[in-house]
């Protein structure tokens, strides 16, 4: 049904065929739908069909854009001003109908991300670089799924996109549990990049190369590498380790579970080789790695650039397409090579037990093996990269 355009713009029950049907008009006309409070259609002068709402908000009138027919349907048009009525009188004001995307984000930020997360500044990065320039001042309920797609899509590397895609995501999860928005537009958005589970591990030569690549890095970054390298821990649980954390006469460090991954308490044997070197580093505050004494240590991709300089002037070659993570999976290999049980590296790397006999009755925690585990990669450490040490020195220190 073709309507050549009526000569005002009375309330009318709008149909699907109807707004189909609309042509362009010399100036644009707004059609007020019957249909749903607020709801208008405005048909353009070159044919473009936009859904509007207008209503007022306390002593405020509301207008605002809600999408394109037939992108946005008849239905879901007068579904979404719906939604925005019953926000407005479930608050009385447009508050949450206005909050922008980077207010939402800082309040994640503070409230979700930094009490959970220790990798939370890297995620505050990722915002600031690739978030906030396109949303900071955008209205948080005006976000659509399209509008996620695309600023992902326009994101290059190869895993940097879906590292973005998962930041944003418990953002909107954050802002749907405040009753904020109704949905979340990042549901049902696929990662753009498929990632293949990483198989780089270093050899033990490689190992000895950073090791003494690390003495050039000075404090607190080349200890902080050799630690690393030493428990096979996180990245950011070494990072962010703490004095209070270490039993340094009983040669342990006790992560609480709010500190872990796994989010349970973890208990990491240090073997002498750790200790020689955390019993050299200053205490200038309640982190074991820090540059300022208030902070732990972060930017390790700057320290990684310089390692990278420091091991090719060795002159044996490049040491291509390691990361800081493969020091962990290094870890766990060359363990498995002295011998360890993978279920003891398991305990070592504080791998989460599976099936409800593990997680709920098989509560053993493997202190000695892990200790033993770690020693006898301490000591493997020393061997290659000090020309000193002998493994049955760690058997005979066990046995005793």
């Amino acid at each position: 049904m073709a309507i050549d355009g009526p000569t005002t713009n009375a309330p009318v029950l709008l149909t699907h065929t109807m707004v189909a049907g609309f042509k362009s008009f010399p100036t644009p006309v707004e059609y007020k739908d019957l249909g749903a409070k607020g709801l208008r259609l405005r048909v353009g002068s070159t044919g473009k069909k936009t859904w509007v709402m207008r209503v007022r908000a306390g002593d405020k009138i509301l207008n605002r854009k809600l999408g394109v027919f037939p992108a946005m349907s008849l239905t879901t048009a007068r579904t979404t001003a719906q939604q925005l009525v019953e926000t407005i009188g479930r608050d009385g004001n447009t508050e949450s109908l206005d909050r922008t995307f980077k207010e939402v984000a800082e309040q994640w930020i503070e409230k979700v991300a930094k009490p959970k997360n220790t990798s939370w500044k890297q995620q505050q990065r990722k915002l600031e670089m690739y978030v906030y320039p396109k949303w900071a001042d955008k209205k948080i309920a005006d976000i659509r799924r399209p509008d996620v797609r695309d600023l992902i899509e326009r994101i290059e590397g190869f895993v940097l996109p879906n590292r973005v895609l998962a930041t944003i995501k418990p953002i909107f999860g954050f802002a749907v549990s405040r009753d904020w928005i109704d949905a979340s537009p990042a549901d049902r958005v696929e990662k753009p990049k498929k990632e293949e589970a990483r198989d780089r591990f270093l050899s033990i030569e490689e190992i000895a190369r950073v090791w003494h690549a690390s003495d050039l890095l000075g404090y607190p970054f080349g200890q902080y590498v050799k630690v690393l390298l030493l428990t096979g821990q996180r990245r950011t649980s070494v990072a962010s380790m703490r004095w209070e954390s270490l039993d340094l006469a009983a040669g342990t460090w006790t992560m609480r579970a709010s500190e872990t991954k796994s989010k349970r308490a973890h208990l990491v044997p240090l073997s002498p080789l750790v200790l020689d070197i955390l019993n050299t580093l200053p205490r200038m505050g309640p982190f074991v790695f820090s540059t300022d004494g208030k902070t732990h240590i972060s930017n390790f991709t700057k320290v990684k650039s310089k390692l990278d300089t420091f091991i090719l002037a060795d002159d044996k070659g490049e040491m291509a397409g390691w990361r800081f993570h493969d020091l962990r999976r290094s870890t766990a290999s060359l363990l498995q090579r002295l011998g360890v049980p993978l279920e003891v590296i398991g305990k070592v790397l504080d791998h989460a037990s599976q099936g409800v006999t593990a997680k709920v009755y098989a509560l053993y925690k493997y202190e000695p093996e892990k200790r033993n585990a770690l020693d006898r990669w301490a000591a493997e450490v020393d061997r290659v990269v000090n020309g000193r040490g002998d493994q049955k020195v760690v058997e005979l220190r066990t046995a005793r």
